[in-house]
């Protein structure tokens, strides 16, 4: 089973966010900023920004545990930098740290050349449920 299939997200699916890639600690997830990822002042929401970058940690992290584990977040810290209105987000993740029950991963979130947010994610590495 790839990766990809591994990761399978219907709340990812919800949001928009793409999976452009995903393997050996690095993950790519992309999102075109739509109406409903604005906050009220037209800005893009930082729950946006939150979900695309523990979701991009998640990816990498679960590029490298075998199918019959799941890395779930036990930590997130989210720094915002810049905001947008409209365009593309691009979050770009990589795993700093893999051992048998932790992870961490280091997340960028840009849109072009501009750097919008950074993320810490932690993970415990647990049994997948239900297999």
């Amino acid at each position: 089973m790839s990766s990809l299939e591994k990761f399978k997200s219907n709340f990812v699916d919800h949001v928009g966010i793409v999976v452009e890639s995903m393997e050996s600690g690095v993950a790519v997830m992309t999102l075109v900023l739509a109406d409903h990822h604005r906050n009220s002042g037209g800005l893009a929401h930082g729950g946006v920004l939150a979900s695309l970058a523990d979701s991009a940690g998640g990816a990498a992290a679960y590029s490298m545990v075998p199918y019959e584990k799941m890395a779930v977040t036990t930590d997130f810290s989210l720094t915002c930098l810049k905001s947008i209105s409209a365009g593309s987000l691009m979050a770009t993740a990589r795993v700093i740290h893999s051992g048998r029950r932790f992870m961490r991963a280091e997340v960028k979130i840009t849109s072009g050349d501009v750097l919008l947010a950074t993320a810490g994610v932690s993970f415990m590495v647990i049994d997948r449920p239900n297999l």
